[in-house]
């Protein structure tokens, strides 16, 4: 989706239905019903590091991200975080806790500064109740939330650690130029880490250990795929014997 700049998000309900029909459980949705929606929706500007939401807080409706990132985490008692989704541009958050109708289950913190479109309930309800191709989109944009949220559970239970980092630099790949690979880390290291349930110093050992098997160089935040297929096989099978 494309980036647009904070003022041009306050404008109006036209651009805000713009950043909505973007969305993928919108995109079958009628334009009247999109405008509609606009019209209740509101845009909040959230500060790099500033809580969205914290656990246990009420949630009248769910979120979509303009443009920033938001993760979703888990706090121990101890002051443990395990982070359990990054959420970019063109995401959204919240719509199972509203269908629920209980309080935010985890803590959403803005990783950078981000615009956020919140969509209370009401409308969205609505739109639901007269509108079976809407209906069946948010079906399967929450089905597929699930089916990732499996992925992530069964890739930190029955994966090692070098194939889930594989995995995940795998799955977040885009080709550069002469169709170079590269995965540019939309965070920092600790908090990718904890999303892939390693620790920052393992993270970073895992990525100098695929470095040192010629697949991946790292410069900072920038990752470059020197053999994706070999990337993909530790990814799919894990590491060979030695």
């Amino acid at each position: 989706m494309e980036m647009q700049s904070d003022a041009e998000i306050r404008r109006g309900p036209a651009v805000l239905e713009g950043v909505i029909a973007n969305l993928p459980m919108f995109r079958a949705a009628p334009r009247q019903s999109l405008a509609e929606l606009a019209r209740h929706a509101r845009s909040q500007h959230v500060h790099r590091g500033t809580a969205v939401c914290r656990r246990g807080d009420p949630m009248a409706g769910f979120y979509a991200v303009a443009y920033g990132m938001v993760k979703l985490a888990l706090r121990t008692d101890a002051g443990e975080e395990k982070v359990l989704r990054l959420v970019g541009p063109g995401e959204t958050f919240g719509e199972a806790v509203m269908f629920l109708e209980k309080p935010c289950p985890v803590d959403a913190i803005a990783l950078a500064d981000s615009l956020l479109v919140v969509l209370p309930a009401e409308p969205v309800f609505a739109l639901l109740e007269r509108d079976p191709r809407f209906a069946r989109s948010l079906i399967a944009s929450l089905s597929q939330r699930m089916h990732g949220l499996v992925a992530d559970v069964e890739a930190s239970s029955l994966r090692g650690g070098l194939q889930r980092v594989a995995a995940y630099l795998d799955a977040h790949a885009e080709s550069g130029e002469n169709g170079v690979a590269r995965v540019r880390l939309p965070t920092t290291k600790t908090v990718i880490a904890s999303h892939l349930g390693v620790t920052k110093e393992t993270f970073s050992r895992l990525l100098r250990e695929l470095a040192q098997l010629g697949l991946i160089s790292v410069a900072r935040r920038e990752i470059t795929l020197l053999e994706r297929s070999g990337l993909a096989d530790i990814a799919r099978n894990g590491p060979k014997a030695r």
